[in-house]
C-alpha cells in the first residue's frame, strides 16, 4: 500500500513550482545587476589602468631621451620629439573601447605632459598629468552634493516616439518629447516611462539608461542628499511636500547646483511644463508604482516624494549619480 501511495504522489505542487520558479527569477535578477555593476567597474579600471601605464612608458622616453615626447601621432599612437622623429620602443596602447584623447607636452624643454583617455561607450573621459593621478575630466556635467556626485541635467537619450505610444521593451530605447516637441528634449530632457529608465530590471541601484559608470539614484540616496541640504530624517522619510526650502536650493540657480528642471510628465498626456518637474528613483514603491521625486516652480520651497499612486507607466524625466 505505501509503494502505491508513493507511486501516484505528485513531486511538486503547483505552489512549490511557483516557489521554485519565483526564487530563479530572483537569482537571475541578482546575476544580471552583478555583472552590470562589475562591467561598469572594469570599465572605469581599464581607463585608469591604461592611464598609468601609458604614464610609465612616457616616463620610460623621458628617461632614454630627457625630456616627454612634443606630440603623439595620431595614427601609431608613437611618441614624437620635436623634429616629429618617432620612437616605436614607447607606443602608446589602450584597452578595447577606449581611444587617446589628448595629449600636450609644456614646460621647459618638455618636462611635463596631459594625457587623456577617453571610453567612446560612455564618452567620459580621464586624464593625468606627470604630478597628479588619473581624474575624470569631462562626460556628462556633475555637481557634488555632500559625498554623491550627481548629473546637472536630465537623460536625453534614446529615439522620440509619441506621447500616445507606449514605450516597450524591444531593441530600441524610447523616449517622450513634450508635446512631441524634440526642442523640449533638448531644454529639459525625456521623458520615460519607469520600466524604460530601468531597461526592465527591478533592481534599485540599477544602471538603466545611465552611462557607464553612474546608476539610477535609488529612493535612499534621493534622502541622503535632502538630509545634506537641510531636511530631517523624519522629513526625508515622510511623503508629500517636505523640508523648508530643500525644493528651492535644488531648482534650476538654486545653490546646491543640482538644476532641477521643471519639465513637465506624461502620464497619459502631456502636463505641467514649466509648473513642475518630475524625477524618478529606482525604488519601486510595490509592483506598479515607484518613488518619484517632484518641485513646483512656485508655491511650494520643499520637494515631493511620492509613490503611491505613481504609476510606472507615468513619463518622468530621468537622471543619474555616480558609483
Amino acid at each position: 500500500m505505501m509503494a502505491l501511495k508513493n507511486r501516484f504522489k505528485p513531486a511538486f505542487t503547483i505552489v512549490e513550482l511557483l516557489v521554485v520558479i519565483v526564487v530563479i527569477g530572483i537569482l537571475a535578477a541578482i546575476t544580471i545587476v552583478s555583472y552590470t555593476g562589475i562591467s561598469q567597474k572594469a570599465t572605469i579600471t581599464a581607463i585608469k589602468s591604461d592611464l598609468t601605464n601609458n604614464t610609465n612608458r612616457l616616463n620610460m622616453y623621458y628617461v632614454d631621451h630627457g625630456a616627454y615626447p612634443t606630440s603623439i601621432d595620431p595614427t601609431t599612437k608613437c611618441p614624437l620629439d620635436s623634429s616629429s622623429v618617432a620612437d616605436t620602443s614607447y607606443c602608446l596602447k589602450v584597452s578595447p573601447g577606449n581611444t587617446i584623447d589628448n595629449y600636450s607636452s609644456t614646460g621647459p624643454n618638455y618636462q611635463l605632459f596631459t594625457l587623456d583617455v577617453k571610453n567612446t561607450a560612455s564618452s567620459v573621459t580621464y586624464r593625468i598629468t606627470k604630478d597628479t593621478a588619473p581624474t575624470i575630466v569631462s562626460g556628462p556635467p556633475t555637481v557634488v552634493i555632500g559625498t554623491q556626485t550627481w548629473m546637472q541635467s536630465n537623460l536625453d537619450v534614446g529615439t522620440r516616439i509619441d506621447g500616445a505610444t507606449a514605450q516597450t521593451n524591444n531593441a530600441t530605447l524610447e523616449k517622450w518629447c513634450y508635446n512631441d516637441d524634440t526642442a523640449n528634449c533638448t531644454t529639459y530632457g525625456g521623458l520615460y516611462s519607469w520600466n524604460e529608465m530601468m531597461q526592465y530590471t527591478t533592481t534599485a541601484g540599477a544602471q538603466g539608461i545611465c552611462p557607464t559608470g553612474f546608476h539610477i539614484p535609488t529612493d535612499a540616496e534621493f534622502q541622503t542628499m535632502e538630509v545634506f541640504l537641510g531636511m530631517t530624517s523624519g522629513q526625508a522619510n515622510s511623503t508629500g511636500f517636505r523640508g523648508s526650502d530643500q525644493g528651492t536650493k535644488l531648482k534650476t540657480g538654486g545653490t546646491s547646483g543640482f538644476n532641477f528642471l521643471v519639465g513637465g510628465a506624461n502620464p497619459g498626456g502631456y502636463y505641467d511644463i514649466g509648473t513642475y518637474g518630475y524625477i524618478w528613483t529606482s525604488s519601486q514603491y510595490d509592483a506598479s508604482d515607484s518613488w518619484s521625486r517632484d518641485v513646483r516652480v512656485s508655491g511650494e520651497t520643499g520637494v515631493e516624494r511620492q509613490g503611491n499612486y505613481i504609476d510606472n507607466s507615468f513619463g518622468f524625466s530621468a537622471r543619474c549619480i555616480m558609483n
